[in-house]
């Protein structure tokens, strides 16, 4: 019996009148929503122990945790996403289902203010690049400082070369750093104007021979995405600058971790879309 079981929630929509939304879910599961007055819970009915499986089976039930939610977010127009294997169960003389509405209830306020602040928006991701090897001859061309000691070491014994060459290296690493911190103070001022909000992100290691010089997520009206592609299309005119512009996705990084009534979350399975 339903009763019995849990709600796996994927997320909290504005209220479209549409009941059932296929069998979209975690293993072909049926997928309807829970509504509460003008906003609704997507769920699927589910047993009251967590998801659990090997790396593979999690990867996959987190890529259609996502795509569900990108389903309905490109009808609903707006949504708050959990993350991946949030369960309610039943609590305090309640079905799972009446948990859903108690809680739909409680929160109402800041689900409907916060969904109608995220209608219209997308997230991107915004990834810049070095080419190492081409940055730092730019830098060699331009400063005059290491040109000289690269002459003067030329000339040198070998052994004084090599002191020389720590002084080219020391120069071009004080350079580079300071070079860094003005790209991106002045890549992130191109960037601001088309947002209305960021996430900066840890800098991931990339391929070999690039630096990862910045790494935004992105909250960004839908008629601005646009603009957005020119301004970095500019960026990535400059020599030696590599740019990656993903999604666009539904705000995932834009919205608070989300309490639930005895809620079962898989923590490692966070951060979707990767």
């Amino acid at each position: 019996m339903t009763e019995a079981l849990g709600r796996y929630v994927y997320c909290i929509i504005p209220d479209t009148g549409k009941k059932h939304w296929g069998e979209i879910g975690l293993d072909g599961q049926a997928v309807y929503t829970i509504p509460y007055k003008d906003i609704s819970a997507l769920v699927h009915d589910c047993p009251l122990e967590p998801y659990q499986g090997d790396d593979e089976a999690v990867k996959e039930w987190v890529w259609t945790h996502s795509q569900a939610i990108d389903a309905v977010w490109a009808e609903a127009g707006s949504v708050l996403p959990m993350t991946f294997d949030c369960i309610i169960r039943p609590v305090e003389g309640r079905t799972a289902e009446e948990t859903v509405v108690a809680w739909l209830q409680a929160e109402y306020d800041g689900f409907r203010a916060k969904l109608e602040e995220l209608r219209g928006k997308v997230e991107l991701g915004v990834q810049i690049f070095w080419r190492a090897d081409v940055i730092s001859e730019n830098v060699v061309e331009a400063n005059a400082e290491i040109r000289q000691l690269r002459r003067e070491m030329e000339s040198k014994p070998k052994g004084m070369a090599y002191f020389y060459q720590q002084k080219v290296e020391k120069a071009l690493k004080q350079t580079l750093e300071a070079k860094a911190d003005e790209d991106y103070r002045r890549y992130y001022r191109q960037i601001t104007p088309y947002a209305e909000d960021i996430h900066v992100n840890e800098a991931k290691r990339p391929a070999e021979g690039k630096q990862q010089l910045m790494n935004l997520s992105l909250l960004v009206r839908k008629d601005r995405v646009r603009e957005l592609g020119e301004e970095l299309e500019k960026i990535e005119g400059d020599k030696g600058v590599e740019v990656r512009f993903t999604g666009p996705w539904p705000p995932y990084s834009f919205v608070s971790k989300v309490s639930t009534p005895e809620v079962e979350e898989r923590a490692e399975a966070r951060g979707i879309p990767g």
